[in-house]
């Protein structure tokens, strides 16, 4: 992969697989352990990037981009419609968006929304043709990434070490945030391209000292696109909200992001990452353990398959990485839905307290209602 933040990238791309690889697989990038193997999986430079996905604990797409996207606040507590912010907060809430995006064309059904304490980012992208969703591999045709950093955060920081990775290695002429450009927003703007060409970013600072970027892949004009999303960028701030209900995490545990992802209009999964009790919060820093569900079908193995409360259930552990899933979600009606626990760390795994005790938790996951309307989703 190029300049992508990984996480954006899996979170767009997870696709649930039938069996763990071994267990040096373990997404985290910075981490040992191998923990870089799984999220960050190679976006090919060129007009079209190869991406194999591994969903260990899966994650992605915050929010119904089939309506209104993110969907809109309730109607008995609308926020108004701003600018942007005049001093971005240090921290985000992760249950909070800062803003919107209107109009994302049909042809980039590939949607990702997330939210944690330092970014907020909407990943979109474009499947080659012939894909039609199903699978862990995919042909991209066009990515583009809308990130927002909360004050004193520095979103350049992976795009960086991305470029001195890249190849062929050569030095960029101006480094990020690159040439000065027309203003977005009223904002001073830069554009930068990456040193093997795959990617141009426009960025410019929303607020002071607090830094937007866009990050466009595959796109023959790509200044242009990223201008145009920038444009349809709507300050409004309202509530995350998801398709299952509230789930008690483990004991100290603390929310740190929350992800939806969809395809063609339809979420395909939905969860909350929390950061175990011991592990610091930082700019880099990535879910321990994770709560959530997804959107089926998901292969099943019948002899490694047990049951939880009268359900369908399957563990997969290895020292770092675990996922634990359930069959038969409560709730709304989705008869391929499984119900997700898992960890990311060895410290999210002590978190959870083992094998039992994980799929219980998994168990206890329940979908709204209506997990298909998304006004009728909770609140975070």
């Amino acid at each position: 992969m190029t300049g992508y933040d990984e996480r954006e990238v899996r979170d767009l791309l997870v696709r649930a697989a039938d069996e763990f690889p071994a267990a040096t697989v373990l997404p985290e990038p910075l981490l040992t352990e191998g923990r870089r193997a799984v999220r960050r999986r190679r976006l090919v430079a060129g007009a079209a990037a190869v991406v194999t996905v591994l969903a260990l604990l899966g994650a992605t797409a915050l929010l119904d981009a089939a309506r209104p996207t993110p969907p809109p606040t309730p109607a008995d507590s609308p926020e108004p419609v701003t600018g942007p912010p005049a001093e971005a907060p240090e921290r985000f809430d992760p249950g909070q968006w800062l803003f919107r995006l209107d109009g994302i064309p049909d042809d980039l059904p590939l949607r990702t929304y997330s939210t944690d304490h330092h970014t907020q980012w909407v990943t979109l992208a474009s499947p080659r043709a012939g894909q039609d969703g199903s699978g862990d591999r995919w042909a991209l045709d066009r990515v583009i990434v809308l990130k927002i950093a909360a004050r004193g955060v520095d979103p350049f920081e992976p795009m960086r070490e991305s470029d001195a990775s890249a190849e062929p290695r050569r030095p960029t002429r101006v480094p990020l945030p690159g040439d000065p450009v027309d203003p977005v927003q009223g904002a001073r703007a830069y554009l930068h391209t990456s040193p093997d060409g795959g990617e141009t970013r426009l960025s410019w600072q929303y607020a002071p000292d607090a830094w937007a970027v866009i990050t466009v892949h595959g796109d023959e004009r790509p200044e242009e696109s990223a201008r145009r999303f920038a444009v349809s960028m709507v300050w409004q701030p309202h509530r995350v909200t998801l398709p299952f209900l509230d789930v008690t995490p483990p004991a100290g545990a603390r929310l740190h992001r929350a992800v939806v992802s969809e395809y063609q209009g339809r979420w395909t999964r939905a969860q909350l990452g929390y950061l175990a009790p011991s592990r610091p919060d930082s700019p880099r820093a990535y879910e321990d353990l994770s709560i959530g569900v997804e959107r089926g079908p998901i292969v099943r193995s019948a002899e490694k398959e047990t049951t939880v409360a009268g359900r369908p259930a399957r563990a997969e552990d290895a020292h770092s990485a675990g996922a634990y899933r359930v069959w038969q979600v409560p709730g709304g009606a989705c008869p391929t839905c499984v119900g997700e626990v898992g960890y990311l760390s060895t410290a999210g795994r002590a978190a959870l307290g083992g094998r039992d005790a994980a799929l219980a938790l998994a168990a206890t996951v329940r979908l709204v209602d209506d997990p298909d309307d998304p006004t009728a989703w909770r609140p975070l």
